[in-house]
C-alpha cells in the first residue's frame, strides 16, 4: 500500500521554541503512534488494528505506547481527532492555496479541489470508522461528538477561507449541501470501485457547481478584499 497519509517526524527533533528537547522528542513520538494508528486503520480495518500493529508500524517500543496511550481506547479517540484535524488542515491549504490570487472565491474550482480530497486514504478511514461504529457503540460515542466537532471546525475555516461567500444568505446551505453531496458521491464511487473521473460522476459535479454558484449569487459582486476588510472593520 502506499502510504500518502503518515507523515514521520524528524528522527533528530530540533526542540520548539519554549519547549525542551524531551518535550518535543515526546510529542513527536506521540505523532507518529498517531500516524501508525492511521495507516493500520487503512490496512487492517478497525478490528484488526491492535496496538502490538501500531507499535511496531511507528517504531516504538511497547513502554512508549502505553506512556502515551495507557489503553486502546485513548488510542482510539487521539487517532480519530488527528484524522480530523488532518483532514481540516488538507481543506484549509488547498482552498487557501487556490484563492490566494483571486479577486472573487473560485467556486467550481474549489468544488474540483474538494472532490480529489475525498479520493484520499484520510477520507477512506473515516469511511470506514463510520460503517464500524454502527455496530460498535464504543467507537461511536467517540466518533459523534468528534465529527459534531468536525462539522463545526468545517464550517467556520469555510467562513475565513471564503469572506466573500460568507457574506450570503445561502452560505451555509451552499457548503453543507456541497459537502454532503460531494461525500455521498465519494463513498458511492468507492464502494464501488469507480472511477472518480466517470461521465456520470462529472455530470453530477457540473449540476452542483452551477448550483451552488447560483445559490451565492447575491454576493458575485462582492470581492474578497472588501469582504476582509469589512470583517476586520465589524470587528473593531
Amino acid at each position: 500500500m502506499n502510504d500518502p497519509i503518515i507523515s514521520s517526524p524528524p528522527a533528530n527533533p530540533r526542540p520548539s521554541a519554549g519547549k525542551s528537547w524531551q518535550q518535543t522528542k515526546s510529542e513527536n513520538t506521540r505523532l507518529q503512534i498517531l500516524e501508525a494508528t492511521l495507516y493500520c486503520f487503512s490496512e487492517y480495518g478497525f478490528h484488526n488494528t491492535t496496538t502490538e500493529k501500531v507499535s511496531k508500524r511507528a517504531k516504538v517500543s511497547r513502554g512508549a505506547m502505553l506512556h502515551h496511550f495507557s489503553q486502546r481506547a485513548e488510542l482510539v479517540r487521539a487517532a480519530v481527532e488527528h484524522l480530523h484535524e488532518k483532514r481540516l488542515q488538507e481543506y484549509e491549504r488547498d482552498l487557501r492555496a487556490l484563492n490566494e490570487d483571486a479577486k472573487h472565491t473560485l467556486v467550481a474550482e474549489g468544488i474540483e479541489v474538494f472532490w480529489r480530497q475525498l479520493q484520499s486514504p484520510l477520507f477512506a478511514i473515516y469511511c470506514e470508522l463510520l460503517v464500524t461504529s454502527r455496530t460498535d457503540d464504543e467507537l461511536r460515542r467517540t466518533l459523534a461528538p468528534a465529527q459534531e466537532a468536525f462539522e463545526r471546525a468545517w464550517q467556520s475555516r469555510s467562513q475565513t477561507i471564503f469572506p466573500d461567500l460568507a457574506l450570503s444568505k445561502q452560505f451555509w446551505i451552499a457548503t453543507a449541501a456541497t459537502r454532503y453531496m460531494l461525500e455521498g458521491i465519494a463513498i458511492n464511487t468507492q464502494s464501488r470501485g469507480r472511477s472518480p473521473d466517470s461521465s456520470s460522476t462529472q455530470e453530477m459535479l457540473s449540476w452542483l457547481k452551477e448550483t451552488v454558484s447560483g445559490l451565492l449569487s447575491d454576493v458575485s459582486r462582492i470581492d474578497r478584499n472588501t469582504a476582509m476588510s469589512a470583517k476586520g472593520a465589524s470587528k473593531k
